[in-house]
């Protein structure tokens, strides 16, 4: 089935690329909680409540190009990832595909990337805050069984498909007792999202009463897509299979099994505009004696209209595939698509196009307590719960965290914390920022972090991640600062 297996592919293709499981900042990546700490333009997307008071006392923010990614699996081991993706890509044998399907074979591939273009926040004690940021997200999920792994590096070599034929001078396999999509394909789960957000936010203080202060804000965003990929059974046993891709994929579902239908074609090249939509996020924040916060937000409401390029895939026999597998982990360098069909179309085709479809966000609930204990130390805990329908985007179940920060200088921060949860093992994140510039009138941070230092110690089942800012500024007095 060409649309389950190209789907499957694109999210391997994409793990060259590094990509964040969760935190959207490097200041909050490396102690695993932010729901009620983080502040200024980088709590869209976590709590806008947090706009109602000055993360440093400086009234303005502003940060360009802070990235985080990382990249969990259960499939490559460390070193696989790096030489193997990063650096020079070996040529798979056919021992060493029947291999890499193997390890491929129920695993687990996770992965999450945000780059911020921009941001810029005002806070004023008594009018609230203001923030904007423009953010890129990638979030990847795949999970293959043993026939999709199996289809996916071995191609025609497959013993499902037991007879081979030359069409147009090019080898071809065919199933001569091809089986139903569902059964071959069950247990397989991949999705895929790619969008950028437009975010703008307020948040304020709307009770004072005996050192306790209570925050309320939203954050309303727009969406532009340029990516979306699904496929997996539902509880029930349907089979749903989507995808809206911006050419700059390369992916061209045209050929045996494809069926056109009333789809709006999107030619070209680049990451092309394929759907857009709205979406918000609301959160509140409770303070009390400038020591205890507790953060609870619900982000992603809204949803994505994808109208170009959009394929439907559903149930069907899978008889034919035109590809000998893929022969290395380097996806990109490899170039090559793994399709089975299903034809003729239209009637017995497996997929066709669709004029849109609309999807929900990946919604959830956070929620979050810290406490500081004084100038140099302050903890919190942190949670993430996956809400509404199943869609692209979303973690498979609740992620936990807990951590800590310390601030030994005035001129550095250390983190580090124990994140547990999402199907994707535990971890122990690391950050560090630095202060270059730090006074009254101006702050400049600098800063790296890790999702797992622990993945520098092991090989199996690695988190390989980062995320860093360089570009991160503070202005204006500091007056009525809460820090």
């Amino acid at each position: 089935m060409k649309l389950i297996l190209s789907i499957s592919l694109l999210i391997l293709l994409t793990a060259i690329l590094p990509a964040q499981t969760e935190m959207n900042s490097f200041t909050s990546t490396g102690s695993g909680y932010a729901t009620s700490t983080i502040n200024d333009y980088q709590s869209l997307g976590i709590n806008p409540a947090n706009l109602g008071w000055k993360r440093n006392g400086h009234s303005m923010n502003i940060g360009f190009f802070e990235f985080g990614g990382s990249i969990f699996s259960e499939a490559l081991t460390k070193k696989q990832i790096f030489n193997d993706l990063y650096g020079n890509p070996i040529s798979l044998d056919y021992e060493g595909k029947v291999d890499a399907a193997n390890a491929f074979t129920d695993t687990r591939t996770i992965g999450r990337a945000s780059v911020l273009l921009a941001g810029f926040s005002y806070q004023d004690e008594d009018i609230g805050g203001f923030a904007f940021n423009i953010r890129e997200r990638f979030i990847w999920h795949s999970l293959l069984n043993e026939n999709a792994a199996d289809y996916l590096f071995l191609g025609y070599n497959d013993m499902y498909f037991d007879s081979t034929a030359f069409e147009n001078g090019d080898e071809v396999g065919y199933s001569t007792d091809p089986q139903k999509a569902t059964s071959l394909y069950d247990g397989s789960d991949n999705h895929m999202l790619m969008y950028t957000e437009f975010n703008f936010g307020y948040g304020r203080k709307v009770i004072t009463k005996d050192n306790i202060n209570w925050y309320l804000g939203i954050n309303v965003k727009y969406l532009i897509g340029q990516a979306m990929a699904r496929f997996y059974q539902n509880e029930s046993g349907e089979l749903l299979a989507n995808s809206a891709l911006s050419p700059g994929f390369g992916v061209d579902f045209e050929g045996n099994g494809v069926y056109d239908g009333s789809i709006n074609k999107l030619e070209g090249s680049g990451l092309k505009t394929v759907g857009n939509g709205f979406g918000f996020d609301i959160g509140t924040s409770l303070e009390i004696k400038q020591k205890l916060r507790i953060g609870l937000a619900v982000n992603d409401i809204g949803h994505i209209k994808w109208k170009k390029n959009v394929y439907e895939g559903w149930d069907g026999t899978i008889w034919r595939i035109d590809t000998p597998g893929i022969s290395n982990y380097n996806i990109f360098e490899e170039g090559q698509l793994i399709n089975t069909d299903n034809g003729p179309p239209p009637t017995d085709s497996t997929i066709v196009g669709i004029s849109d479809l609309k999807l929900a966000l990946p919604m959830h609930f956070r929620g979050g307590i810290s406490y500081t204990f004084n100038e140099y130390i302050e903890a919190g805990i942190d949670t993430y719960i996956p809400l509404g329908e199943k869609v692209p985007g979303v973690f498979e179940s609740p992620v936990f965290s807990i951590g800590a920060r310390a601030n030994p200088a005035d001129w550095v921060q250390l983190s580090i914390g124990i994140v547990n949860g999402g199907k994707f093992g535990t971890n122990v994140p690391l950050g560090i920022t630095f202060y270059p510039l730090r006074n009254d009138k101006n702050t400049w941070e600098i800063g790296i972090a890790t999702r797992d230092m622990i993945t520098l110690f092991k090989q199996n089942n690695p988190t390989v991640s980062f995320a860093f800012g360089f570009l991160r500024f503070s202005f204006g007095n500091k007056n009525g600062s809460i820090n």
